[in-house]
């Protein structure tokens, strides 16, 4: 199931998905992640088209650059709201399935920015963080039920094209202070995903994953 606030560009993926190889049968609903009533037909909507939830991905989010002093309330309030609140919303809608069928995976997307935080990053760093008190928290509760929650904390997926030259610059920097010396490209955030969502990670949970070629230690 593909949630998305942009249906177009969800209903386009899945028929994608269902014209492609494999055995891929995809559906498209518009949801918004801060709205309870929306999340929750998600996971009915998901369970009445294919009989369970097996795994959820809580991948949305918003990073406003915003120096720390013009943050405004009302902004501050919308950065954790998506960021943040839409986790504790996704999650708690497909849990009931989850614990019904009996085990589940739940995956989160953080940031590297966690563990280094960002001027200009204020209320995006904080978001972030809280997704990780509430990966372990959660996880807690839920290893009785066989639901596993994991997060993964990618660094900048950096685009083909920078546009300026000051972009450019701090691209370099990335890269120039990474392990790996090249670009972090969204193909090197399946794979991580796909092994948290296998049964190859039955035993772990409450754990995060850094997917940031060496740019973080901790």
């Amino acid at each position: 199931m593909i949630a998305d606030l942009d249906l177009d560009g969800a209903e386009s993926f899945a028929k994608k998905l269902n014209e492609g190889a494999g055995s891929f049968r995809a559906a498209a609903l518009r949801v918004d992640v801060i709205s309870e009533l929306d999340t929750q037909i998600m996971a009915d909507k998901t369970v009445e088209i294919f009989g369970r939830i097996d795994v959820l991905l809580n991948n949305v989010g918003v990073y406003p650059h915003v120096a720390f002093q013009d943050i405004s309330y009302e902004a501050w309030r919308q950065v954790l709201a998506i960021n943040l609140d839409s986790i504790f919303l996704c999650s708690k809608a497909v849990l009931p399935s989850m614990k019904h069928q009996g085990g589940g995976k739940i995956i989160n997307v953080a940031s590297d920015l966690i563990w280094v935080g960002l001027p200009g990053m204020v209320h995006y760093t904080a978001a972030k963080s809280g997704i990780i008190g509430f990966t372990r928290s959660l996880a807690r509760e839920m290893g009785m039920y066989g639901i596993t929650v994991n997060t993964i904390a990618p660094g900048a997926v950096i685009p083909d094209i920078v546009l300026d030259p000051m972009s450019q610059n701090r691209m370099d920097a990335i890269i120039n202070h990474q392990c790996i010396k090249r670009k972090l490209r969204p193909d090197d955030l399946v794979g991580p995903l796909i092994f948290l969502a296998s049964s190859d990670s039955d035993f772990i949970s409450a754990q995060i994953l850094t997917v940031d070629g060496g740019l973080t230690t901790h």
